[in-house]
């Protein structure tokens, strides 16, 4: 039953992202807002890491078991299995409406305001560079949960398959089945602006087009939009020693350009606890 509760949520599926969660809601704390973050405990992420979590002070819910569609190749369980625990948030319907970001995401300004938007309004991130990506990024979306959404979306999987074969692969993610369930959203009034999940590779260009800025002191006289979320997207993360060493070896070679190198920078702070990461950045 749908209970008019209102909140921000991420997911966890396995403890190498519990650092990423804890700084997210670090994050969210120092961008004034005063609503919770919720976190969603993944089946297989284990009764330690929701332990943990609460020790950090942040509330969870415990998803049930990862929906496992027939016919999947069983070599592909563990894939499938991670895949599928996003879907899972579509169906809670204890909420009323959802903002949902990735755990590997940075808040840097209040975004309260999302919640007065519809379900399903995303970003097509990295639309400003590469034009062609006009599909939603599953990272931040606004979410009303359904009762047996998340079955119906998970059915269109073959169609999603069907797509990716296309460009030879065999694997698909949420973000594949969503944006199969929601064929119309590249056309639908549900863009939110890209500041709102501005991928950590293209911030230096995004701010080189003179259209956004990071400086939330500028924004308001300025025809530059606020970026308001960091989402350090590929494998190697900020928080991981692999993703601190790849940062220092870009470094070495000239290849960290300088928004990426302050954000990061804002991020390490945040995971060291510091209350003026924004400000000191």
């Amino acid at each position: 039953m749908n209970v008019g509760v209102e909140t921000y949520i991420t997911l966890i599926s396995t403890p190498d992202y519990l650092p990423g969660v804890i700084a997210l809601d670090r994050s969210l704390r120092a961008s004034g807002t005063e609503r919770p973050l919720v976190v969603a405990v993944a089946d297989g992420a284990g009764a330690e890491v929701e332990s943990d979590l609460k020790r950090e002070g942040l509330e969870t819910v415990r998803l049930p078991k990862a929906i496992r569609p027939r016919g999947l190749d069983q070599s592909d369980a563990h894939h499938w299995s991670n895949t599928f625990d996003k879907l899972h948030l579509f169906g809670l319907t204890r909420y009323r409406k959802l903002v949902y970001l990735d755990s590997d995401m940075m808040v840097l300004s209040r975004i309260d305001e999302l919640f007065d938007w519809p379900h399903m309004s995303a970003v097509a991130a990295g639309q400003l560079v590469y034009p062609d990506w006009v599909r939603l990024n599953s990272g931040l979306m606004v979410i009303e949960p359904r009762e047996g959404l998340p079955e119906e979306i998970v059915a269109t999987l073959p169609a999603a398959m069907r797509e990716a074969s296309v460009d030879g692969s065999r694997i698909v993610g949420d973000q594949d089945l969503i944006n199969a369930y929601y064929p119309e959203w590249p056309a639908s009034r549900l863009q939110l602006d890209q500041g709102y999940n501005m991928l950590h590779p293209l911030v230096d260009q995004y701010i080189a087009s003179g259209r956004y800025t990071l400086d939330a002191q500028a924004h308001p006289s300025g025809r530059a939009r606020l970026i308001k979320v960091i989402h350090f997207i590929g494998s190697a993360k900020p928080w991981s020693l692999r993703g601190m060493l790849r940062h220092a070896m870009a470094r070495c070679r000239g290849e960290v350009l300088p928004m990426q190198r302050r954000t990061f920078q804002m991020y390490r702070q945040l995971l060291r606890g510091s209350a003026g990461a924004f400000a000191a950045a």
